[in-house]
């Protein structure tokens, strides 16, 4: 069954509700919401995740650390508490979750809402959602802004890159 998303105006209005597919459509008029959280640990490492060689967009690319769209009745916050929880089986709640940024994805007509992790975890105890997610690692941050620039990551526009690289620089642990 189709998962359906509330919609938007660009500016954030709620106007309704479509399905999936309609929204991933060219050239619609309104926008939904996905999620995109980063996770860092206490040593200022960056846990990316290798996206399954069967996903329809950017397979076997390098993604962040979780990611989806918030469906029709959620807040962002229980989207991403339940993607976090599918993709990686990990257990967060509200209060783990630092918003950092609306950014608005124009080519995607999206209004991602961006968050921060700070989590202390051991990448072998993870349950990997083997349709989304092959493999996960973590990386120190001078590995991630190489892998995030390069080609074997997924392509986000410069302004993005610019707003992700900031932010994990500004939460760096002193």
């Amino acid at each position: 069954m189709e998962e359906v998303f509330d919609i938007y105006t660009r500016d954030g209005k709620y106007i309704g509700r479509k399905g999936e597919s309609i929204c991933h459509g060219k050239n619609v008029e309104f926008y939904h919401k996905p999620v995109w959280i980063w996770i860092m640990n206490s040593k200022n490492e960056v846990l990316v995740q290798k996206r399954a060689k069967t996903m329809k967009n950017h397979p076997n690319k390098w993604d962040m650390s979780s990611a989806g769209h918030v469906v029709s009745g959620e807040t962002s916050i229980q989207g991403a508490i339940r993607e976090v929880y599918e993709e990686l089986g990990i257990k967060t709640q509200e209060s783990d979750y630092k918003f950092i940024s609306e950014y608005i994805a124009d080519q995607f007509f999206e209004i991602a809402q961006v968050y921060l992790l700070k989590l202390d975890l051991d990448i072998t105890n993870l349950t990997l959602q083997k349709e989304e997610v092959s493999e996960v690692k973590w990386l120190c941050y001078d590995d991630f802004k190489e892998l995030f620039l390069s080609k074997d990551f997924v392509t986000f526009s410069d302004d993005y890159k610019n707003l992700v690289l900031n932010l994990l620089e500004d939460n760096f642990e002193q």
